[in-house]
């Protein structure tokens, strides 16, 4: 048993427990991350997921830290946006969230954090590195070290009593009649979304919120729809107005229509920058809309709509935060409104609020949105821009990208094409009309073809076409 089947990545590590992830290896990854940690203030924030593997990653995690000179402090189970806004809240400098996110029941996985936002791949590499050359006998604690550096704390109520700050709670509650499902998927986003709910006024039933008696999760974790069977049944037969859904840690959101549609992630965050920026023309200076490239036109059509700016980053996560920080850095002295969020979780960022993607924040705006316009969830999504988008995923080998991505660009340009290069991103595109993206995984070995086209038959033809000579660059090897 190693480290060597763990994937790195700048949102996380992850791994099979039991198989690649173990009390040794994540005690041996916290050790790294201590000793890589260069801060002269070590507190660090530590929360976790439902899942029950994470317990023993935890005591691992706890044993590197101390040995390496850190004061915890254990936020226990809470959805990764709360750690996160708590840690920016009590200005911790470091954290570490023990959560599979999105991944099968099997895995777990920590995601490392900066005093800004997650770390970047070369400090994730060096902190791989550096394991095989980790000597556990070099780094024993003993349990009342633990005890004597471990602050426990629930965060919970604060994140709420900030959130609703950022809403218009006394006048949602007092015309509120919503009748709202959350499945929870037992993830961490029990501990908080139906209380969130709850207290903005609406009737609240929540299903799948605990674990069966072997410990195995009452639904596949990621919110998609062929996982979401019970939420979109419940919706329906009971005529609820409309359904939420989380993954493991809470920071992406599904949402259900009241008729038992399944909405594309992206709707959800449309609908809520095309709130903040219809009731934003006109009391601000400027506007920035920040999502990566993967996500859709749509967003670029509700921009044009009230004179906002758009801006696409690489995919993941900490590129949208860094790029946040800098606007704001830039246009300090302004009255400037920025939000985003990356189209294919559902999780809104808005770092006046919190500093990253956060499906409970998003579930509690859609919700007031729903009050304040008294419409069917059906018919404001029939008011967003239509567009269609198809996937591909090719296999590769990872030695090869610079090389096939050198190689599809060239093919582009030799085409015509007016091809864009972000990172390893190969992204074209004709205005609003269409965009293909040529995106090689962060977490696994494959290059993804994402098209999306105000017609059907466009999208797949132009996903098919691109993944075609994807293949024809890769056979050429």
């Amino acid at each position: 048993m190693g480290d060597n089947s763990l994937i790195f990545t700048f949102s996380g590590i992850r791994g099979i427990f039991g198989k690649d992830l173990n009390f040794d290896i994540a005690k041996k990854i916290a050790i790294s991350f201590g000793e890589w940690f260069d801060g002269k203030e070590k507190n660090i924030i530590i929360g976790q997921d439902t899942r029950p593997s994470g317990e023993i990653i935890k005591k691992g995690v706890f044993e590197g830290l101390i040995a390496t000179g850190f004061n915890i402090i254990d936020v226990g189970i809470c959805p990764t946006p709360i750690i996160i806004f708590t840690k920016n809240k009590l200005n911790i400098p470091s954290g570490i969230i023990i959560t599979g996110s999105h991944n099968p029941q099997e895995w777990n996985g920590l995601k490392l954090l900066s005093s800004v936002t997650y770390l970047h791949n070369d400090d994730v590499k060096h902190i791989s590195n550096r394991l095989n050359q980790v000597n556990l006998n070099n780094y024993v604690i003993k349990d009342p070290d633990i005890k004597k550096n471990v602050s426990i704390i629930n965060p919970v109520s604060n994140y709420i009593k900030t959130l609703y700050d950022h809403l218009n709670v006394e006048k949602i509650k007092d015309i509120n009649n919503l009748k709202v499902v959350v499945d929870t998927g037992a993830g961490s986003g029990k501990y908080a979304t139906p209380q969130i709910l709850k207290g903005m006024g609406c009737k609240v039933e929540v299903i799948n919120n605990d674990l069966l008696v072997n410990n195995l999760f009452p639904r596949e974790i990621e919110p998609i729809k062929t996982n979401l069977r019970d939420l979109i049944m419940e919706v329906w037969q009971r005529n609820f107005d409309v359904g939420f859904a989380h993954d493991c840690d809470a920071d992406r959101l599904a949402i259900i229509g009241e008729n038992g549609t399944y909405y594309p992630e992206d709707v959800g965050l449309a609908l809520i920058a095309e709130d903040y920026l219809k009731n934003n023309v006109g009391k601000v200076e400027e506007v920035t809309f920040i999502t990566n490239l993967a996500s859709s036109l749509m967003f670029d059509v509700i921009a044009e709509k009230y004179g906002a700016e758009v801006k696409r980053t690489p995919v993941g996560e900490v590129f949208l935060i860094e790029e946040m920080n800098k606007v704001l850095r830039e246009n300090k002295l302004k009255n400037n409104l920025i939000l985003g969020g990356e189209g294919s979780c559902g999780g809104v960022i808005l770092p006046s609020f919190n500093s990253t993607r956060d499906g409970l924040f998003a579930a509690a705006k859609i919700v007031e949105i729903l009050v304040n316009t008294g419409e069917k969830i059906s018919k404001l999504v029939s008011k967003l821009p239509k567009y269609y988008s198809f996937r591909k995923n090719i296999v590769i080998n990872p030695k090869d990208t610079t090389s096939i991505i050198n190689g599809i660009k060239q093919e582009l340009i030799d085409e015509g094409e007016v091809v864009e290069q972000v990172g390893w991103d190969l992204r074209f595109t004709k205005e609003k009309d269409w965009f293909v993206l040529i995106h090689p995984s962060n977490t696994e070995p494959i290059i993804r073809v994402i098209s999306e086209a105000k017609r059907e038959s466009l999208a797949r033809i132009y996903c098919e076409a691109t993944a075609g000579l994807v293949n024809l660059v890769i056979n050429r090897k």
